[in-house]
């Protein structure tokens, strides 16, 4: 009897904790995701590259595919695709996908289905030069669009393309309508944008927030009903808005909180698996940085290795090149070229005719070396380049940091008013092509480089579909652009994301943030 009873408290003890699981992992519909976010600068997707920016911007838009879970891509506004040749992509559209409503362009209940124009329209304007988007480059290999039929449009490219669908290549871009775009002009669609994604706008209050609604409407229903940009610059601030339970995610966690919220049991923590490239870079036309001695004198001047460390400890590794740890052609070889040696870099500024003035400052022809690093509004960045000015500061080089808003930033470094800066952040497989090649120059090569042997090599890069051939090629162009001295390669971040711990299905935002996806579907549990 005593065994039979031992046997039926076992049977339920098991249904019990079954029933919990299941009660535990069904998904809630109908809550609000809070988001702290550092920064929005535009919601127009075509004119921006900045990854917290698409944070918001992958609600609101629909890609042609999405970066899945394990950075593959997974289909979006595309339900499919083949390709019949080396360079011809066919893409067949989602049925059933409109624009949102409710707006100034498509008044409520009177919107349309997204077609196969729209996507010929967004591409188009991606790469026309009148735009200025920072994605033109990454679309620079196709050669020619055409629509099939609604829901049908081949893409074929100038070349074999291995990277076409990666994250910062096709994955980035954005289709949106062209009539929002014509009556409410770039301005007003940057504030009021339209689009087809599983969210649209209710509201962006710049440096405040971005508030969104579900769309009903929506091929696959939301399980959230709304998601809130809670933008807050300092990333602590946004970790301890998490903790206070004001925010339910944290994009960004500054590494001097990792080890802490790792003890917190309400805090999950997601590390990428990839590091963040992080970078100085030369406007390489602006005097003095057209001289490689200067440029060569200024990568010795400043122990790099041990800002890192003291910065980021173990959540950031030395970059010696552009190229990130896991991707194809990333090469700890070249550490050779990035010695710390300020007497070295001395000796480079007095061969460049650069001698102390009366106040021990480095001058020539009675001009003093100025460097002013331009850099976001980010405290690791700001801390990695305040060392490095002290440091060229102790040598006699005038040195200074110039802290500033994205946009200002973006505008900058695009209009060539730089010498110095905070460098963008593709360490993507297409990054390489992105920041040096020719054709990009004042879009993502912010450094004015143009070197035709590095141009040649890029485009080989970039067709060869071989990824051990490729990394040959890759390395050697890296090596060319590193002796060159167009970069300061600084850092390989390793980021964090923080969450509490009862959102459910969430994946760590890889270009695209899917909160909706084919992979997944955000909730939170109670």
């Amino acid at each position: 009897m005593r065994k039979t009873q031992s046997i039926i408290a076992l049977l339920i003890s098991i249904l019990v904790l079954s029933f919990g699981t299941s009660m535990a992992a069904t998904p809630r519909e109908g809550a609000t995701l809070s988001i702290a976010i550092k920064s929005v600068g535009t919601l127009d997707p075509h004119l921006t590259a900045d990854h917290f920016d698409f944070a918001v911007l992958s609600q609101i838009f629909n890609t042609l595919v999405r970066t899945g879970k394990d950075s593959t891509p997974i289909p979006d506004l595309a339900q499919s695709w083949e390709n019949l040749d080396d360079t011809t992509w066919v893409f067949h559209l989602r049925p059933g996908v409109y624009w949102h409503d409710d707006n100034a362009v498509f008044p409520k209940g009177e919107s349309r289905q997204v077609v196969a124009d729209d996507v010929k329209y967004s591409l188009e304007r991606v790469l026309d030069p009148e735009t200025k988007s920072p994605f033109a480059g990454a679309l620079s290999s196709i050669a020619s669009i055409e629509v099939i039929d609604e829901l049908t449009i081949k893409l074929v490219t100038k070349g074999p393309d291995p990277f076409f669908l990666d994250a910062i290549r096709l994955a980035g871009i954005a289709i949106v309508p062209k009539e929002a775009i014509e009556q409410l002009g770039p301005s007003g669609f940057s504030r009021q944008p339209i689009g087809s994604g599983p969210f649209k706008i209710v509201r962006f209050v710049p440096d405040d927030q971005v508030a969104l609604q579900r769309n009903d409407d929506y091929w696959k229903k939301p399980l959230l009903s709304g998601v809130t940009f809670k933008i807050i610059p300092d990333d602590v601030v946004a970790v301890m808005a998490l903790e206070a339970g004001d925010v339910q995610l944290s994009l960004s966690v500054p590494p001097s909180e990792v080890d802490r919220l790792r003890q917190d049991k309400r805090i999950r923590l997601y590390r990428s698996t990839q590091g963040w490239y992080r970078g100085l870079g030369f406007n390489v036309e602006a005097s003095p940085f057209n001289e490689w001695e200067v440029r060569k004198a200024l990568a010795m001047a400043t122990d790099i290795s041990g800002a890192v460390m003291n910065v980021f400890g173990d959540n950031a590794i030395r970059a010696y090149g552009q190229v990130g740890p896991g991707l194809v052609g990333y090469d700890p070889t070249l550490e050779d070229i990035w010695p710390y040696d300020p007497d070295g870099a001395l000796d480079l500024l007095t061969k460049a005719g650069f001698t102390p003035g009366p106040d021990g400052i480095l001058q020539r022809d009675g001009e003093k070396l100025t460097v002013e690093i331009k850099t976001m509004n980010e405290p690791a960045r700001i801390k990695i380049v305040t060392i490095m000015v002290t440091q060229m500061r102790k040598l006699g080089i005038d040195a200074k940091i110039a802290i500033q808003e994205v946009g200002t930033w973006v505008a900058d470094l695009q209009g060539g008013n730089t010498g110095l800066f905070m460098d963008f952040a593709y360490s993507g497989p297409t990054g390489l092509q992105a920041m040096f090649h020719s054709s990009n120059t004042g879009i993502s090569n912010v450094h004015f480089y143009k070197n035709s042997e590095v141009d040649a090599l890029l485009d080989q890069g970039s067709v060869t579909i071989d990824p051990e051939a490729r990394a040959v090629v890759w390395k050697k162009a890296q090596r060319l652009l590193m002796e060159d001295v167009v970069v300061i390669p600084l850092y390989f971040e390793f980021g964090y994301t923080a969450s509490d711990s009862r959102l459910n299905d969430f994946v760590p935002q890889q270009w695209n943030l899917n909160l909706v996806s084919e992979e997944n579907n955000v909730w939170l549990s109670r």
